[in-house]
């Protein structure tokens, strides 16, 4: 049997914020892992403890109560309370120099090719918490708050069975019913509520499809340059991804030489990273070349809501007339990244089958978000809120272009209006050390990103820098473009 003094280790301390009954029970709890308490010891009783250590019986027995019930301790009645023997075991050699291996090495045996396959950013650290000219988000200060919280509440004294259990997977949600009208509309696509499928972002929409349609070595067209992370999630599932070179009128299918392409994966609106609206010259070239290989075209309509100067570009989808291109949206760029709410628009007989899989993947969609984002389009709030920030934006935009062809004529040649949250700077020094300049723009929280991330080889033929003026309001802009010449000025070149 042990006795107090055997409890030395043990200190419990009466102010602090967790109970004296938690610190007793994880004190044992470690003394017994740790075998500082062996297997077979008789533990005193609650009594005894609660004299020793200057604390309440209750505080003693309801400690020893959940040791009981978690297997370290076994109670007999009229025998008195043990301590269950704990197995142990000596650590091998290849345990001890597991231990002593760099933690982000331990596990490396164990991760699979798919999880590999998505390890897209390995050279230069992320930008997704940079303070100034962030190329790839909104303004978070400008979601509508006031509206957002009113239809919160209105959802939630409304709810029914409809939103709380989970959902009838085949019936169309109101937000795919308001999508299906708000699409037609925005982007002049015709389509049923039944051929809307929501998803939870963009990204999810491009894995949902990848598990419907793709087997590995399956081959895929993707531009070149493209989305880096997208392009992983293909490369994960096994399929072979052939580069769709992008010229000056955007992805150019005629590059690809073969005729077993699954997929084409393309952003036709604003192109990504080039920023290129395709014609429609292209558009129908695109759409015929994928009607001869048999191929379906997925579109990612990333941020073709802002545009600046004239009327909104068509998508490729408002073209499409045999059901060929796959249309994926979201609304992470025009309300908050965080609420993980996109859609898909898809022929019928795919879009049930995809529900399907939803239904046995993920049981269900967050409905609750769903139903305000619904409320938010069906009231009109989305459409205001959208026409404000394009207008915001837009003055966002010019205080930028103003900044880069004036303080930056001598860096950058000089860069074109263009429709999303960034703009493409072609450095006039093409000898330049771009991969220091962007580890320095990251010390200084600046969201910039190189153009040749997007290259399947992280090599572009011509170096640019994409600087983002959305998330930065105009004093932001000015405090982040002095940030960004510095930046510049300290590593220009590589001797620099």
């Amino acid at each position: 049997m042990i006795d107090g003094s055997s409890l030395d280790g043990l200190i419990l301390d009466a102010k602090s914020a967790l109970p004296l009954y938690l610190q007793l029970y994880d004190g044992l709890r470690q003394m017994i892992l740790s075998g500082a308490i062996p297997g077979g010891t008789r533990i005193p009783s609650s009594r005894v403890l609660s004299e020793s250590l200057g604390i309440s019986r209750f505080t003693v027995v309801t400690a020893l109560d959940q040791l009981i019930a978690e297997g370290y301790l076994n109670s007999a009645r009229g025998s008195g309370t043990y301590v269950e023997t704990v197995p142990r075991r000596t650590p091998s050699a290849s345990n001890i120099a597991l231990q002593r291996e760099p933690a982000s090495r331990q596990f490396d045996g164990l991760i699979s090719r798919r999880a590999k396959a998505l390890s897209w950013r390995s050279s230069l650290t992320l930008n997704d918490g940079s303070q100034y000219l962030h190329m790839a988000t909104p303004d978070h200060r400008l979601f509508p708050v006031q509206i957002w919280s009113q239809l919160t509440k209105e959802v939630f004294t409304e709810c029914d069975f409809r939103i709380v259990n989970y959902r009838e997977i085949l019936t169309p949600s109101l937000l795919e019913q308001q999508i299906a009208q708000h699409i037609a509309i925005s982007r002049g696509i015709r389509c049923d509520p039944e051929e809307v499928v929501t998803t939870l972002g963009a990204h999810h929409a491009v894995n949902l499809l990848a598990e419907l349609l793709l087997d590995p070595g399956d081959t895929i067209a993707f531009e070149e340059p493209g989305m880096a992370a997208i392009r992983s999630i293909f490369q994960s599932y096994g399929c072979e991804v052939l580069p769709m070179h992008v010229d000056a009128s955007g992805p150019n299918p005629h590059m690809i030489d073969r005729r077993d392409v699954k997929l084409a994966f393309v952003t036709a609106a604003k192109q990504q990273p080039m920023t290129i609206a395709m014609p429609m010259k292209r558009k129908l070239e695109m759409l015929h070349w994928a009607a001869d290989c048999g191929t379906l075209i997925v579109e990612d309509d990333l941020g073709s809501e802002f545009r600046y100067q004239g009327g909104p570009i068509p998508p490729l989808k408002a073209l499409d007339q045999a059901g060929q291109v796959i249309y994926v949206g979201a609304f992470s760029m025009s309300l908050l990244q965080s609420l993980r709410v996109g859609y898909m628009i898809m022929p019928r007989a795919l879009a049930e089958k995809c529900r399907r899989l939803i239904q046995v993947r993920y049981r269900a969609l967050p409905q609750f978000t769903e139903q305000i984002v619904a409320r938010l389009i069906e009231d009109g709030h989305y459409s205001r809120h959208l026409h404000r920030m394009r207008r915001i934006y837009a003055k966002r935009q010019n205080r930028l272009l103003q900044i880069i062809r004036s303080d930056f004529a001598d860096v950058f040649e000089p860069p074109e209006f263009a429709s999303g949250f960034y703009i493409l700077c072609y450095y006039r020094d093409q000898s330049i050390d771009e991969d220091s300049v962007l580890i320095r723009c990251r010390e200084h929280n600046l969201g910039v990103e190189q153009l040749s991330y997007y290259y399947s080889n992280r090599t572009s033929p011509r170096k640019a820098l994409l600087i983002g003026f959305a998330a930065s309001n105009e004093e932001e802009i000015e405090l982040g473009t002095k940030l960004l010449r510095g930046c510049i000025d300290h590593r220009s070149s590589p001797t620099g």
